[in-house]
């Protein structure tokens, strides 16, 4: 959103921006998010990274005596753990792009303000045998719009729920683990 200071229109390189600049499509396409993720295989190292710079920061901490080291180690140890929380869906939606199997379906994005004032992003997703999901997603590199979208749906083996989504906009993943919703909903 343009600054208070530049009243109802702010000019910026993609023209003039008036109130939410949510339905710009600003960011990498598609296929370039999709390299982006295969070249992120290599950080596979980062969770496990982060607990030890956790425990190492806060022995450091115990055994100097200031408490600085133990806050900055807390909050590592909650990196860590955000970390190994969306480690494996991420490496699905990697093994995914070679392995996975395909499906066309749509995905409704849902966008919501939680008490923290970051915006939360849902997606529920229908395949063609109108399997449905629900799971939160970031929009990396992209900015995501609420409505239906049509997708490819890729699954992998052992995996229930879809592994990555590619719309036309950009790509999905989940972040937690998906819920799996009636046919009803």
């Amino acid at each position: 959103m343009p600054p208070a200071w530049a009243g109802d229109h702010a000019k910026s390189r993609w023209g003039y921006l008036t109130g939410d600049v949510r339905h710009l499509t600003m960011g990498m396409s598609p296929d370039q998010q999709i390299e982006k993720l295969r070249r992120a295989a290599r950080l596979s190292w980062i969770p496990n990274g982060l607990i030890v710079l956790t425990l190492v920061v806060i022995t450091l901490g115990f055994m100097s005596g200031l408490e600085i080291f133990i806050v900055v180690g807390v909050f590592a140890g909650l990196a860590a753990i955000a970390a190994r929380e969306a480690a494996p869906h991420r490496r699905n939606a990697i093994a995914a792009i070679q392995n996975g199997w395909r499906s066309n379906g749509d995905v409704s994005i849902a966008i919501t303000r939680d008490s923290t004032a970051f915006d939360r992003y849902v997606a529920t997703v229908r395949d063609e045998p109108q399997q449905a999901w629900k799971f939160e997603f970031t929009p990396n590199n992209w900015v995501s719009t609420e409505g239906k979208f049509k997708a490819e749906i890729y699954y992998l083996r052992g995996v229930d729920w879809p592994a990555l989504l590619i719309t036309e906009r950009g790509i999905l993943f989940p972040a937690f683990t998906p819920e799996k919703l009636h046919k009803s909903a």
